[in-house]
């Protein structure tokens, strides 16, 4: 079955703390998905399994991705992509021209994602990360 890409719903905050509890090793707490309902998120589904999010705080035309994952059963099949390109182009629609992110320095995968997806290397964030403490990568891409 194909993948579906659709806007997040309340019902799917669950799924969502379990897809963040077995990516991230310093995961976000529950309570902090319950305050992004009316932000520009989406979902990938596959066979009616939530196997991804990804969260954006969207503003005037420029986009901050707050938090991405594919659940680790998942990865390495374009799955992160796929959910990447779905979710710009409906910003893109929405009158979004830039995108930024931050992500960790160790991260390589998300690294290598972001990379061949046309974002580049901004800057650094030092001490950005608590646990286990470490600098963040700042990327960014422009959208046409």
């Amino acid at each position: 079955m194909d993948p579906i890409l659709r806007q997040f719903k309340s019902s799917d905050i669950p799924d969502i703390i379990t897809v963040e509890n077995r990516a991230f090793p310093d995961p976000w707490p529950p309570e902090a998905f319950t305050g992004l309902l009316d932000y520009h998120n989406w979902i990938l589904e596959l066979d009616g399994k939530l196997i991804g999010y990804i969260m954006y705080h969207f503003i005037m035309d420029e986009a901050v991705i707050l938090n991405f994952a594919i659940d680790p059963d998942y990865t390495d099949r374009g799955f992160g992509g796929y959910l990447l390109n779905g979710s710009l182009s409906e910003l893109i629609a929405r009158g979004c021209r830039r995108v930024f992110l931050d992500v960790r320095k160790s991260n390589l995968v998300a690294i290598g994602l972001y990379k061949k997806n046309g974002f580049e290397e901004l800057g650094i964030r030092k001490d950005y990360y608590r646990h286990p403490p470490e600098g963040a990568l700042v990327m960014g891409k422009a959208l046409s």
